[in-house]
């Protein structure tokens, strides 16, 4: 799937504000990232669709996630240890294989978890409990309990399989386009960018791959000895073709070092990947004066 400029500068955008990432300035939610909560007693409760069926689960962050055995009746039986705020304790319970629990717009797939009477809670909350969403699972959704507004936030949902092995495909690549930068190698450098790539910075902006070469080469690859870069990324999601990432940088020579961070887009086309756009916000730059 090739995805349109405009649609990309939309994500993009999307993404930065659903983030907030690394720039300063206050976070805007988007509609869909927060979920209110329901209480039994004064206790939270949230409503997860566990295989497409509403249950209603109490929050415990200090404990492990478990089901109401009275809720989920099949499973095999086996000794299982519970995790407390202040103690691991070992019971024989029903394990429950699920097949899908959601909440909101984010899931797990082929979870197993301990089905355990969880009626005396139940009883003391006043409601019905179809079991315990615990700090496990809470991780593992990306989800954070602001209590004061009695909502649950969504943080963005980590990739799926597919997604996971193109952004670690789209890795390897990049990996191959630093040594390229650190080996001074222009040719092999030039077919890492998009004939329409565009860097900018503070500095200013460079467009096309070309003029982004020849900014490399004077910057860095005519000094001796040339530049080195160290990069790592975080933060990267996918949509379509396109992978989009968070990285700190630090390029480095004998003369001169800079740090900062920035954001990349880059596009896997007939099996190779290409990078659309860079933009980086130096931390600290300048020459190293030597004595």
């Amino acid at each position: 799937m090739r995805i349109p400029r405009a649609l990309l500068v939309c994500f993009f955008a999307s993404l930065t504000l659903s983030l907030g990432g690394w720039s300063a300035g206050a976070q805007t939610l988007v509609n869909g990232t927060e979920i209110p909560l329901q209480h039994c007693d004064r206790l939270p409760v949230v409503i997860l669709r566990v295989d497409k069926a509403e249950k209603r689960f109490l929050i415990d962050t200090a404990a492990t996630s478990m089901l109401n055995e009275k809720s989920f009746t099949s499973g095999p039986t086996k000794e299982v240890h519970v995790q407390s705020w202040n103690e691991t304790t070992t019971l024989n319970a029903r394990e429950v294989s699920t097949g899908e629990i959601m909440l909101g717009s984010h899931s797990l797939r082929g979870i197993s978890l301990p089905a355990i009477d969880l009626t005396s809670i139940a009883k003391a909350c006043g409601g019905p409990l179809d079991g315990i969403l615990g700090v496990d699972l809470l991780e593992q959704l990306g989800v954070t309990i602001d209590l004061k507004r009695s909502v649950a936030h969504l943080g963005v949902a980590p990739p799926s399989a597919s997604e996971a092995s193109l952004i670690a495909d789209m890795q390897r690549a990049m990996h191959s386009c630093s040594e390229a930068f650190n080996n001074a190698d222009t040719d092999r450098l030039a077919f890492c960018f998009d004939p329409d790539f565009v860097l900018s910075s503070p500095s200013g902006e460079l467009r096309g791959r070309d003029q982004a070469i020849n900014h490399f080469r004077k910057q860095y690859f005519d000094q001796t000895p040339h530049a080195q870069l160290s990069m790592s990324m975080n933060d990267q999601h996918a949509i379509g073709d396109v992978v989009w990432s968070l990285y700190d940088y630090t390029v480095e020579s004998p003369s001169l070092r800079s740090t900062g961070r920035g954001m990349m887009l880059c596009r896997k086309s007939e099996n190779h990947w290409y990078i659309l756009s860079m933009h980086e916000s130096p931390i600290e730059s300048g020459s190293i004066h030597t004595q």
